[in-house]
């Protein structure tokens, strides 16, 4: 069952909400396909926890004061403070639990590479985050990509590789990268610098053939 938060009406609309903040209080919206937007409010610490605990389009019960029954609503939005980063705005989005729904679902690393120990690779991760399908119940929180088989280096893991959860349709390309072992930094100088020298001798050795050819043009006359 999902998590259940309690929140009240709010009269305070606009800029004047600003001081909703300053009390402690975060303003929010409740809204959905077809219902009338709710203007509503919420202690900032509950808010918090919503967001440390839940993030974006994870399914919560959202419980309004003087209702009869909870709705089901996924945080849609969010607005923070430019500097501060802090809380500003809440959208919550009531869905539909029959209807699929889009949502982008983090991407959390887990394991160790063998590679990294071996060779010392370095782990660099490409896509955070991918888009998913799903009813609003089987959304998960995050996924999970472990990276306990990549035993060489530029082995990666893409997209292909999760491992979902029943339900769950993807809709990222599937050959996105979300891992990679790279090599260490002097390998890959190393490399290069190898690759460079092996052009320029090559580019030595054909400059040679060409004035040797032209001596034994000139031999002949």
């Amino acid at each position: 069952m999902p998590d259940r938060y309690s929140v009240t009406t709010r009269s305070v609309l606009g800029k004047r909400a600003k001081r909703l903040r300053w009390d402690g209080i975060l303003p929010a919206n409740v809204y959905g396909r077809g219902l009338e937007s709710v203007a509503v409010q919420l202690p900032y610490r509950g808010a918090e926890t919503i967001m440390t605990e839940h993030g974006l389009n994870s399914l919560i019960e959202l419980d309004i004061e003087g209702e009869d029954s909870e709705r089901p609503v996924v945080v849609r939005s969010v607005q923070r403070h430019p500097l501060t980063r802090e809380l500003q705005h809440l959208d919550f989005y009531q869905v539909d639990l029959t209807r699929t729904m889009q949502a982008m679902v983090p991407i959390t690393v887990t394991g160790e590479a063998p590679a990294v120990h071996t060779y010392q690779g370095v782990v660099i991760t490409g896509a955070d985050h991918i888009s998913v399908q799903a009813l609003p119940a089987d959304i998960p929180g995050h996924l999970e990509i472990n990276v306990d088989g990549l035993e060489e280096l530029d082995d990666q893991l893409t997209v292909a590789d999760l491992d979902l959860p029943a339900g769950i349709e993807v809709m990222t390309d599937m050959d996105i990268m979300l891992v990679r072992v790279q090599r260490p930094r002097k390998i890959e100088d190393a490399v290069e610098e190898a690759e460079l020298l092996e052009g320029e001798e090559g580019e030595l050795a054909e400059g040679e053939e060409g004035e040797a050819g032209e001596a034994s043009e000139d031999d002949s006359e």
